[in-house]
């Protein structure tokens, strides 16, 4: 299997985390977890249908879709020919570009999209996949912003998630910071952070740098082993020990 990512341009990197694409051609079909990331993405199959085993449901070829954000692991079923393309949003990222409601209401579940909210299909099947995503969002790109992406981008990880201090900084009450973060990032605040925290975690064990687990979950503010073991098995479907 080949999974890519690519950066978009640079006017775009505070609202679009990255594209991506999933292409290979096997003889029978193939089970891959995908782990929460806070993230929402739109995904484009230009391949056979994609089965998404835990919603028991099916991606059609050339369908769209916006996948919501995640809290649980999910498992899907690659089909034996497989070309799919995403764009993965930041939190308030995707509005970024479109008009939507609140993206709590689609919290672990797809949505259909029509096809004029993505580039035509033949320009994806080019040569110049990101070229053309880029001129397309950029096209679309509103002026504007939301202290919501500053909270995201100021999480400290080493540290006590402080939901009233972090109201306070942005001259907002907790109930309105709470309200907004849901509508803008689609999960509350403190699961928002348990899941990146989670991805940080991660992407430590994978950096080979830390010859010790504790080193990891001391420096992520982890109670112990045991609350940092439960947290990370219970978003990634396996232990920490076996990232190492």
């Amino acid at each position: 299997m080949s999974y890519l990512e690519f950066k978009p341009h640079h006017s775009l990197q505070d609202n679009i985390d990255c594209y991506w694409t999933i292409r290979h051609n096997i003889s029978a079909p193939r089970t891959r977890k995908i782990i929460p990331d806070g993230c929402v993405d739109i995904i484009i199959n230009l391949g056979d249908k994609l089965h998404i085993v835990s919603e028991n449901s099916v991606i059609e070829n050339e369908a769209v879709i916006l996948a919501g954000p995640m809290t649980h692991l999910k498992l899907t079923e690659n089909a034996p020919h497989t070309n799919i393309i995403g764009i993965r949003f930041k939190p308030f990222g995707f509005h970024a570009f479109f008009e939507f409601g609140d993206l709590s209401d689609i919290q672990d579940i797809s949505l259909p999209l029509r096809p004029k909210d993505v580039p035509d299909y033949r320009s994806l099947l080019s040569k110049d996949l990101i070229m053309h995503l880029d001129r397309f969002f950029l096209g679309k790109l509103k002026e504007a912003s939301h202290y919501v992406q500053h909270i995201v981008h100021s999480l400290d990880f080493s540290k006590p998630l402080e939901v009233p201090k972090i109201a306070s900084e942005h001259h907002v009450t907790e109930r309105t910071l709470q309200r907004h973060f849901l509508k803008y990032a689609g999960l509350p605040l403190k699961r928002y952070f348990s899941i990146m925290r989670v991805q940080q975690a991660m992407r430590l064990l994978g950096s080979g740098n830390y010859g010790r687990l504790s080193d990891i979950y001391y420096s992520l503010n982890y109670y112990d082993n045991a609350h940092f073991t439960k947290e990370f098995s219970r978003l990634t479907g396996f232990s920490p020990t076996v990232a190492q």
